[in-house]
């Protein structure tokens, strides 16, 4: 039981801790000249200088957009900015892989703690269902430090749970 809550609580911090990473950390100057640090972006035009990139498709297509106003505002185009904007956009295909690589190996170790948690529940609920059926009396040690018979309507119920739980989790 311990391990399974063990298990749990790792799952659950690893979890928090990938939601975590996923904002950004936008850096920009106001009028006035004082710096800003912020989760989101502003709306209005200003030079925006990303300190973390987000890894969500919103950034994505923020930054794309981005790349377009400069790319108008500069007008001209200079010798080679063709192959810097496919060399920008294979960088950015290439991101985009690794980051949905590392999210399928996390929903695969996720997945298999969570398969390794319902095999455990499986095995404590065949352990309950053979102590609760080889014997006709069941004794255990209540709260207070005393050992009490376990009445036979309880009993049949914890023997209804522990089968109900063989067949969710095995």
């Amino acid at each position: 039981m311990r391990s399974a809550l063990a298990m749990i609580a790792t799952v659950t911090t690893f979890t928090l801790a990938l939601v975590a990473q996923a904002d950004g950390i936008y850096k920009w100057v106001d009028e006035d000249g004082v710096v800003h640090f912020g989760a989101q972006p502003p709306q209005a035009e200003k030079q925006v200088e990303v300190v973390r990139k987000p890894k969500s498709e919103r950034y994505r297509q923020w930054e794309s957009e981005q790349m377009a106003t400069q790319a108008s505002l500069q007008g001209d185009k200079q010798p080679g900015d063709e192959a810097k904007a496919t060399d920008t956009a294979a960088q950015q295909q290439d991101a985009q892989q690794q980051a949905q690589k590392k999210a399928q190996e996390e929903a695969e170790q996720l997945a298999k703690a969570e398969k390794a948690l319902k095999a455990q529940r499986c095995r404590m609920a065949r352990s309950n269902l053979e102590s609760l059926t080889s014997r006709n009396r069941v004794r255990e040690v209540g709260a207070d430090g005393n050992q009490r018979v376990v009445p036979e309507d309880e009993r049949q119920a914890r023997i209804a749970n522990a089968r109900k739980a063989i067949a969710d989790n095995c």
